[in-house]
């Protein structure tokens, strides 16, 4: 194990264990009620730079084993970065001093954004909000960012909140808000769509990607009705499976 690496984990131990978490590889992840938190670190610009991931993740949305060792945001992201926007920390892989310096800027970036957050974010009725929150933030600061390098930056509200991913979906089946389950679903149907036609007017779709494809849309508005319907029962049913399998997953992980 490198140096970095090693002491990246050392110095996030103290912070993280006494709140239950525990390590898996660069990993450190918990379960508190009904979702999983997790944050890990990656080393990419072929060492000369890393970043954490995050995420909080309902269990109804049937997590795999993978998903401990990623996340969907990146920590730096918490302030804006004057200049060009980065979501890791530079540092020299040939001095001690400089990779000690960006792990205390890491465990500053933890303990002042992220296990506040995770402690806001301890069930899926209060991780929604703390995601939404969360997703108005980092919006914030990436025009904070592009105002600081002169660049003019507008979006509607559907571009600051990312309405097509999973984790927002399930997060708000399990609270009830069918509402924003069914503009969830709509907005990832539509980026399916766009994508399908762009791909077929270019002549990239094999028969199979066509077949595969339609399939994927046809399921998409199959659940888009039944969100229409209210089909309470169906839901329930498909939160209860998944949470299930979730919880067989990470019990063998964190035994």
């Amino acid at each position: 194990m490198d140096y970095l690496i090693k002491n990246y984990i050392e110095a996030c131990k103290p912070e993280v264990l006494p709140f239950g978490f525990k390590r898996r590889k660069n990993a450190f992840v918990r379960v508190t009620n009904d979702v999983m938190q997790n944050f890990a670190i990656e080393k990419i610009s072929s060492g000369w730079a890393g970043r954490v991931e995050f995420a909080v993740l309902p269990l109804c949305l049937r997590i795999e084993k993978r998903d401990i060792l990623g996340g969907a945001y990146y920590l730096k992201e918490f302030e804006p970065i004057s200049g060009t926007p980065s979501d890791s920390w530079e540092y020299d892989r040939h001095s001690e001093a400089s990779m000690d310096a960006c792990l205390r800027e890491i465990v500053r970036y933890l303990t002042s954004y992220l296990l506040p957050y995770f402690e806001h974010a301890t069930s899926c009725k209060t991780a929604l909000p703390e995601l939404i929150k969360l997703e108005k933030t980092l919006h914030d600061n990436l025009v904070a960012d592009r105002k600081s390098s002169g660049i003019e930056y507008h979006a509607d509200h559907d571009a600051v909140l990312n309405l097509s991913d999973d984790t927002k979906y399930f997060l708000a089946l399990k609270n009830g808000d069918y509402d924003l389950a069914l503009r969830s679903r709509q907005a990832l149907l539509q980026q399916n769509i766009d994508s399908y036609n762009s791909m077929s007017e270019r002549g990239y779709l094999t028969e199979e990607d066509r077949l595969r494809r339609e399939k994927g849309l046809a399921e998409l508005r199959s659940e888009i009705d039944r969100l229409e319907a209210r089909d309470t029962g169906y839901f329930q049913r498909l939160l209860e499976e998944n949470e299930a399998y979730s919880r067989e997953n990470l019990r063998t992980v964190l035994r």
